[in-house]
Parts: C-alpha cells; structure tokens; sequence
C-alpha cells in the first residue's frame, strides 16, 4: 500500500460469503470453506433459494443460502484474492461442467456491505484483475438499506440483522 502525498490508510473490514449450493451433492459446505475461510464466527439460517430460478439450469433444484462471517478482518483489498479462491473451489466442485456451489466472498464496513462479483454491470466498480465490487446495501442512520440492484436475499430482515452483527464486531475492533 502506499501512505503519504495525501493518501489515507483506508479502514479494515470483516468478511463474509454468501453461500449457494446444492444439498444433493453437499451437505456442509462449510467443510469446504474452512481452509480458507476458517470456521464461521456467525452464520444465518440455511434457507430455500427459491425466490428464482436463475441458478436452476446450472445448480439444480435443491438449493439452499446462508450467509457466513469469519474472524477475518482485514483491508478492502483482500476480497480480490477471495473471490478467487472462490471462484477456484467452484470449479474444483463442478459435476459434469455445472456448479453444485457458489461462493460469493464479501465484506461488511462501518458504512457499507460489499459483495465481490467476476461480472460487470452499471453499478459495479473494477478493482482488478478481473473482479468488480458491488455495494449491496448503505448504511443510513441506525441500519443497513437496501439500494435499486440489491440482490432480493440481502434484504431479508435476518440477513439485515446478520450484517448489522458484524458491523459491531469491525465496529469495536476500530475504537479499540
């Protein structure tokens, strides 16, 4: 990183992944995760992913979501190399060319929740090497909001509350 000439360190942040996969073929994809991501520090329900059929063709029909934090606070920067570790084990997990998992790596800032993405649209900003970050909620006053393009599962209210956990956790991390 680079300090000084009016550059500011920026704040460290706590990440988390949002987790789809397909019970058929994974029953704890924590397990996979783990070397990684180490062991979740706070987890939502598991919940039917049923609200669309976008991953259907390529996941099939039993999928479930949750979201998982980790005890891993660090700079912005990282999720780049997150993703892409993501991304990998996504591959390393395929069945007959198609994903049984998908693993999107995010983070939670004090005013923000960030989730990484390998595709570009009007409201997503390049970081590099092939990863966008895309801002999924802000925060306004005392709890996180949804934006026009903020994917239907970030707005659930446990999933607001899951958010609003790790918020506190980099929160008091920062005022130590």
């Amino acid at each position: 990183m680079v300090f000084g000439g009016g550059f500011k360190l920026p704040l460290k942040v706590i990440f988390f992944n949002a987790i789809l996969y397909n019970r058929d073929y994974i029953s704890n994809p924590d397990e996979i995760l783990y070397p990684i991501f180490g062991e979740p520090l706070l987890k939502t329900i598991e919940f039917p992913f049923d609200h669309t059929n976008y991953y259907v063709k390529e996941m099939g029909e039993n999928l479930f979501k949750y979201f998982a934090g980790y005890d891993i606070i660090d700079y912005p920067d990282v999720l780049v190399r997150f993703k892409h570790n993501a991304v990998d084990l996504e591959e390393n997990f395929k069945i007959d060319g198609k994903r049984i998992l998908n693993v999107d790596p995010g983070y939670v800032a004090l005013e923000k929740v960030v989730a990484a993405s390998t595709k570009n649209f009007t409201h997503r900003a390049y970081l590099f090497d092939n990863i966008y970050a895309d801002v999924q909620l802000m925060r306004k006053g005392k709890s996180f909001m949804p934006l026009p393009w903020t994917f239907f599962d970030y707005k659930k209210e446990f999933v607001l509350d899951f958010f609003d956990k790790l918020r506190k956790i980099i929160f008091e991390e920062q005022n130590d």
